[in-house]
């Protein structure tokens, strides 16, 4: 089958370890309709995300005359103060401002935008003592998302994972409970998402990612351990698509998806995985900005305000579609 910072506060993303802990009033007892397990073992390829511009899609953001995907009329469709309020500081969550796209000399198409964001083509390989590893189980009972309360969905993650950032402090993720993204044209099939597209042009996801075929993935609360303390609460998202980054590891245009097995970061791997830890905190209110509490200090400074992990030898244990 072919299958960010006054600047990083347009930071993006997609979004809203071993525990299976799920939300209050969510029934759990349905039957399956999907289900995956992928993991990725000690010792593998791992690249830790810095953040930089992202070049743009002329197929998904249109041109300078024609844009496409912009913030206003998405924010037209929210009705709740605190999405509203979490779009605008966090708008690649669902668009690319046109204020923050960068034009050629002619000003007749896009280049890029220009602030950083966790989608760029800057990456750090860590060494195989201090890379990292997960084994996630994605649980799917229903095709839609349910309404309600963002956890309020049957959904189930099983997460255990640990990795390290380029300095050498080792991470560790609690998974809490599934989510489903309150963001205007997500569509998450109840928070845990089994066989189909995400990014790019589908609606689902920060258009700034390709467009992407989709083995599994889910959106969910986790509790970060930094060199074993307990740091934060934010949301999280998993994911496991067809291979996006480039021999280079530069990050894939819509244009240039499917990449060829020659073009692929690892010739002979035809997915890989995508952990991101993003700077949204979960409150009863709602999802508001607030950074992800990483030890990895970057040249400005700051600390990195996002986590962005690439499991790039990925292995799928289980795959079961239709109940099967």
């Amino acid at each position: 089958m072919q299958p960010l910072i006054p600047k990083l506060t347009v930071l993006a993303a997609a979004l809203l370890c071993a525990s299976g802990a799920v939300a209050a009033g969510a029934d759990k007892s349905g039957p399956l309709i999907n289900k995956a397990v992928i993991e990725q073992e000690a010792g593998k390829t791992v690249y830790w995300v810095l953040p930089g511009p992202r070049r743009l899609s002329e197929e998904v953001f249109g041109t300078p005359a024609n844009p496409k995907r912009t913030l206003a009329p998405i924010l037209a469709e929210v009705d709740k103060p605190p999405i509203r309020a979490l779009l605008e500081k966090l708008p690649i969550l669902v668009a690319a401002p046109e204020a923050a796209r960068g034009t050629n000399q002619a000003g007749t198409a896009y280049t890029g935008f220009q602030q950083p964001t966790p989608f760029s083509d800057k990456a750090r390989p860590l060494p195989p003592d201090q890379s990292g590893h997960f084994r996630t189980t994605l649980l799917d009972r229903v095709a839609e998302d349910q309404p309600g309360k963002p956890g309020d969905t049957p959904d189930e993650v099983l997460l255990d994972t640990w990795f390290h950032d380029p300095a050498g402090n080792k991470y560790r993720l609690e998974f809490d409970h599934v989510v489903q993204p309150p963001f205007p044209g997500y569509a998450t099939q109840g928070g845990v998402f089994i066989d189909g597209w995400l990014h790019g042009t589908t609606g689902t996801g920060s258009p700034l990612m390709p467009k992407e075929y989709t083995r599994g993935a889910w959106w969910g609360i986790v509790h970060l351990y930094i060199n074993g303390e307990q740091v934060d609460t934010k949301v999280a998202h998993l994911m496991t698509t067809e291979v996006v980054r480039k021999r280079d590891y530069s990050l894939a245009l819509d244009e240039g998806v499917p990449l060829s097995r020659d073009e692929r970061h690892i010739p002979d791997q035809d997915h890989h995985t995508h952990l991101i830890v993003m700077p949204i905190k979960p409150t009863p209110q709602g999802p508001v900005f607030e950074p992800v509490q990483t030890a990895f200090e970057l040249p400005n400074g700051q600390n990195q305000p996002f986590i962005h992990m690439m499991f790039e030898e990925d292995r799928i244990v289980e795959w079961e579609l239709g109940g099967q």
